[in-house]
Parts: structure tokens; C-alpha cells; sequence
């Protein structure tokens, strides 16, 4: 799976159009490399699509597939030297593992038996599976069945794997042990793969680039950092950075700097998204382990000292184990989610407590409200 310096990526998607009311999907995965497309739309089945499409069971409207430089746009499901693991490919019940694996070596009938049964042997040590070689499906655990899949996949030496929801029914110290074991496999054999998934958590441990996908739209498709940072419109902001949601208008813009007014009359400033212009409605977008909260010691402020920052009452405040997740009510009803170090005890936290709550600019982007879908 190794690829040399240079050469064409294992997989690349070139206006690939899967959906009848979204736009083609243009997009590489590099060897040894993961891309994650995370889900945040209503349309569950859309990634069951895509993955039916790359696989050849569907056809595409538009747009091409290549595999190593190769395009397999109208190769037949079986010869696109990809291989595809997810609810829609289950292992064969009546089946051992060995067998499932031996199941598509069989169907090329290009190697011989005893190379057949070597490479088997060869890949089921290779994830773990030695013990467990001559058990039917029904008698697997969830991380095995799992890892029988990825056998499978295997077997046939694709040049990338398409993950469907692979992590589906297990738990999250689970999830953690196959995504370890597809990270030693990246840096083994040079594995590369594309993870379709609605959960954060997944996309962010095992994408070395993740893409934000809304019903079919690709948003937004970058590294973490870059998605957290500069999230290209409130879906990705609120979706992947869990940002809360504040209403401004605009007062002004300079550069890539704006300052809005809120509801309740505070001014505050955050990044300018492409398109905001003066006297905009906007949407300020602000994670948050970005805010910042001060509680003052009288509960009479002067105006100076609330300059640039917003006036909250403290609602809640849960232990989350690594952070506190802290409520706050604004002046105009609106609530904003602070996560913030475990300094506090939660007794220094009662609710009705006054609190001031800032950012810096660069920390919080307003997209104007007409474009919130990007």
C-alpha cells in the first residue's frame, strides 16, 4: 500500500456527484492518511450513498473516482481496488473468520491455496485475530467482528478503505483501541483511509483532515486547528467547535475586524466573515473554552468596567472532569456555555452569580445571517 514519492494519491474524488441536490465532491486522501467526512445534517442516509457510490453499487451523476491515478469511475463494484467497511457489509454468519477472509481471495482465484491461507494467516496476525481464526461471526465480540471486517478489507490489498460508521455499537474505550490499531496500520503498510461518521470525537481522533458535510454540501474541509479556528460559516462553527450562538448588528468593519452591538446593548468584536458588511444582522460564533468569565466582587458595575464584555448571571456550573461546563443567562435571555479550567470549586460557583464574559477578536468570527449555512 506503500506509495512512492510523487505518485497519485490512493484515492481521489474529482467533482464526485453522489447527491441529486448537492454540488460534486472534490477531495484526495493521501497515503497513510485519514480524511473524515463529518456528518451534521438530518439526512442520516446520505453517507450510506456516498459509500454505496465509491464502492460502484450506485451509480454517480457526475464526476469521476481515481484510485492511484487510475479512474475506476465506471469499473464495476469488486474492481475499483477499494474496499468499503460498514453496517452494509456484514461477515458471512455461516462463515469463520478465516473463511470470510478467505471468501474474496477465492472469488479472484489469482493466488494459489497455500498463498491464499499465507496471506490470510499474514493479515489476521496483522490485527489481532490469531486466537479467534476458526469462530462463526455470532460468536465474535463487537471489537472482533469489527476487526473481521477489517480483515476482510484487507485481504484483497486495496489501495485506500472506506470506513461507513465502522464504530457503530461499540463503547468509547473500544472505539479508542480500532482507532489505535488503524493508526499502527497507517504507519505499517501505509494504510489509507476515508472515515464517514456523525460523531466529533471519531472524526477528530482518526482525521488528519476532516470535512464538515451538511445533508450532501461539503462546508468546509480542512485540519482541526483550521475548522476550530476559522470555521468558514455558523454550522461549522457550531457543529464542530460547539460554539455558542450570540445576534449582533454591525457597526462597523475594519479589515477582517468587526464591532457589533448586542440585543442588551453591549458591543463586543469577534472576526469578520467574507460578505459582513455594516448595519449587518450577524451571527457571533464563540467556542467555549474561549471565553473568558471574571466575577466581579460588587454586584454594582460601572459602565467603564464592562467595556467590551458581556454581563451574564450565573445559572449552572457541572464537573465535567477536565473542564467545568458553566451556564450563563444573559441581560437579554440568551444563555452562553463557558468551559473552563477546574479552579473553581463548585461552591465558588452558586448559581445567581454575577459574571462578566469576554473574548479575544480573534477567538470569535460573526457571519452575517443571511449565509449561515456557508
Amino acid at each position: 500500500m506503500h506509495t512512492t514519492h510523487g505518485s497519485p494519491p490512493p484515492m481521489a474524488l474529482f467533482n464526485f456527484t453522489y447527491h441529486p441536490t448537492a454540488p460534486g465532491l472534490s477531495f484526495s486522501v493521501h497515503t497513510g492518511r485519514c480524511v473524515a467526512l463529518l456528518g451534521i445534517g438530518d439526512r442520516s442516509q446520505d453517507f450510506a450513498s456516498l459509500s454505496l457510490a465509491l464502492a460502484g453499487h450506485i451509480p454517480v451523476r457526475a464526476g469521476s473516482l481515481q484510485v492511484s491515478g487510475e479512474n475506476v469511475t465506471s469499473q464495476p463494484a469488486g474492481h475499483r481496488k477499494l474496499a468499503t467497511i460498514g453496517l452494509h457489509t456484514p461477515l458471512f454468519p455461516h462463515l469463520s473468520v478465516t473463511e470470510n477472509c478467505l471468501f474474496p481471495l477465492k472469488a479472484r482465484s489469482q493466488l494459489s491455496e497455500s498463498a491464499m491461507h499465507h496471506r490470510v494467516s499474514e493479515t489476521l496476525a496483522l490485527t489481532g485475530l490469531d486466537a479467534v481464526r476458526s469462530v462463526l461471526p455470532g460468536k465474535l465480540t463487537a471489537e472482533q467482528t469489527f476487526r473481521a471486517q477489517l480483515a476482510r478489507a484487507l485481504i484483497l490489498r486495496p489501495e485506500a478503505i472506506v470506513l461507513d460508521h465502522p464504530f457503530t455499537g461499540l463503547d468509547h474505550a473500544s472505539v479508542l483501541r480500532q482507532i489505535a490499531l488503524l493508526e499502527k496500520l497507517q504507519r505499517a503498510i501505509g494504510l489509507s483511509l476515508l472515515l464517514l461518521t456523525h460523531n466529533r470525537t471519531e472524526a477528530l481522533l482518526l482525521g488528519d483532515v476532516i470535512g464538515v458535510m451538511e445533508n450532501g454540501h461539503l462546508l468546509q474541509l480542512g485540519n482541526a486547528p483550521t475548522l476550530l479556528q476559522r470555521p468558514a460559516s455558523e454550522s461549522v462553527a457550531v457543529a464542530f467547535g460547539e460554539a455558542n450562538v450570540l445576534t449582533g448588528k454591525v457597526l462597523y468593519t475594519d479589515d477582517d475586524c468587526a464591532e457589533l452591538r448586542l440585543p442588551s446593548g453591549e458591543t463586543v468584536e469577534a472576526m469578520a466573515s467574507h460578505g459582513l458588511e455594516e448595519h449587518d444582522l450577524a451571527a457571533i460564533c464563540v467556542p467555549p473554552d474561549k471565553l473568558s468569565v471574571m466575577f466581579p466582587r460588587s454586584a454594582t458595575l460601572a459602565k467603564e468596567e464592562t467595556e467590551g464584555m458581556v454581563v451574564g448571571t450565573l445559572v449552572s456550573a457541572r464537573h465535567l472532569g477536565t473542564v467545568i461546563h458553566i451556564r450563563f443567562r444573559m441581560q437579554d435571555g440568551g444563555e452562553l456555555i463557558a468551559h473552563r479550567p477546574p479552579v473553581h470549586t463548585l461552591k465558588d460557583l452558586e448559581p445567581g452569580r454575577l459574571a462578566l464574559l469576554a473574548w479575544q477578536t480573534a477567538n470569535a468570527t460573526a457571519f452575517p445571517m443571511d449565509q449561515k449555512s456557508g
